[in-house]
């Protein structure tokens, strides 16, 4: 048995102090009080938790508590504030940042085993985060994380593209995105990653998660083949 908890955090760190709030879902065994570890995932780009929540009931299930939110501007389907022209992966940071730290404060979390989980985009996101708050997190799981973000910033740059899967994306997002040094990002972590890449994916080509997993250096790769 597990239970579905909706939850929403506001007043969020940096250019989150105009009070947008977050949204999402939480899935927890329901154990009485025992502390559980915990899984928080992150949704790539124009996307939102609800394709990730089928998740959930397994992890769940398994003694894994799994949290789900949607980042401020993250999509259009996004349950939380913001819009898409707002949006850098710099906010998404911390938009997972304060959900981190909602999570860690929770009575019946092991703090000691926190995970953090992504795709593509979310996945680059939880990755500078899991840098960043390397003492706080147990581990990375990245689904084809879009490492591919600072090359595909400074393309843009230089054609002058101001879309993203034809949707408008703010100015601020690639120049934040251009000059964040992924090798340094890697090399910096320090703590097991999992990566998970189709060899076929056109979007985010899989020598990244190749090179990320040499880099890394704790690091497995699941290819997928086909």
């Amino acid at each position: 048995m597990y239970l579905i908890k909706k939850y929403d955090i506001q007043g969020l760190h940096g250019s989150k102090e105009n009070g947008q709030l977050v949204r999402g879902v939480i899935f927890r065994p329901d154990e009485g009080d025992e502390k559980f570890p915990a899984v928080i995932f992150s949704h790539g780009f124009g996307s939102c938790y609800a394709d990730l929540i089928h998740h959930g009931d397994g992890f769940a299930q398994s003694g894994i508590v799994c949290v789900f939110f949607d980042f401020c501007g993250g999509g259009a389907a996004s349950t939380s504030d913001g819009d898409m022209k707002s949006m850098t992966v710099e906010t998404e940071a911390a938009d997972l940042d304060a959900v981190l730290d909602t999570v860690i404060g929770l009575p019946y979390i092991n703090s000691e085993a926190i995970y953090l989980q992504g795709e593509s985009q979310g996945g680059f996101v939880s990755a500078i985060v899991g840098v960043r708050r390397k003492s706080d997190i147990k581990g990375l799981i990245l689904w084809y994380p879009a490492f591919v973000i600072p090359d595909d910033a400074r393309e843009r740059l230089k054609t002058g593209t101001t879309h993203v899967f034809g949707q408008e994306i703010s100015p601020e997002y690639d120049n934040v995105a251009k000059d964040i040094d992924v090798k340094e990002l890697q090399r910096g972590f320090g703590k097991p990653v999992l990566l998970i890449h189709g060899d076929r994916d056109e979007v985010v080509p899989i020598e990244y998660s190749r090179e990320a997993a040499a880099s890394y250096g704790y690091a497995t790769l699941k290819e997928i083949r086909g």
